[in-house]
């Protein structure tokens, strides 16, 4: 009976140290951005606004905005609150299209890399018609930032406590059957 309480008390540990353990929790991404990602405005924006899934590591977040011409400025007037970032507007860029980029570390100490992008003001004229631009504002959801894992972290923590389990009710087993003279 010795063996068995043993083994009990293992497996509640393994268990313990599976729930509990670090990197289970999901890394923070990009939930909203003004302007959203492939919008198209009227004009540049004055700011830049970001809300991020998880509050994050101020004096680590780094904004660049790049546009269509190649002219990338590093942006240093920004404000980081928790999990949002406002980024003033700089001068000097000269469109029509933009690409916020970001890097940000959250509390739990991962870094974010991503970008939003959109057109301001009028598009160079082409040879072929544009698309007709629907008067609905564009929606405010962009797609998460990838984080480069190819499972989500909710699939590696199932997998990873299913396999906790089985090889829990396999030394259970093999208890067992040590404990009654079974081979």
């Amino acid at each position: 009976m010795k063996r068995a309480t043993l083994g009990s008390v293992l497996v509640a540990m393994l268990l313990l140290l599976i729930a509990r353990a670090p990197g289970v929790a999901a890394h923070t991404e990009l939930l909203l951005s003004d302007p959203a990602d492939a919008a198209r405005l009227d004009a540049v924006p004055t700011e830049v606004l970001m809300t991020f899934s998880e509050d994050l590591l101020p004096d680590t977040v780094k904004v660049s905005i790049a546009d269509g011409n190649g002219m990338v400025i590093r942006v240093l007037d920004l404000i980081v609150d928790g999990a949002y970032v406002t980024v003033s507007w700089p001068a000097g860029l000269t469109g029509p299209d933009y690409t916020v980029n970001y890097r940000v570390v959250s509390q739990d100490g991962h870094p974010v890399s991503g970008s939003v992008s959109f057109t301001a003001g009028q598009a160079p004229p082409s040879a072929a018609p544009a698309p007709a631009v629907s008067a609905s504002p564009a929606p405010l959801l962009v797609e998460p930032a990838s984080t480069g894992s190819s499972l989500p972290v909710g699939a590696i923590a199932a997998i990873s406590g299913g396999l906790a389990v089985g090889i829990a009710i396999g030394f259970l087993f093999m208890l067992r059957r040590r404990g009654s003279g079974t081979p």
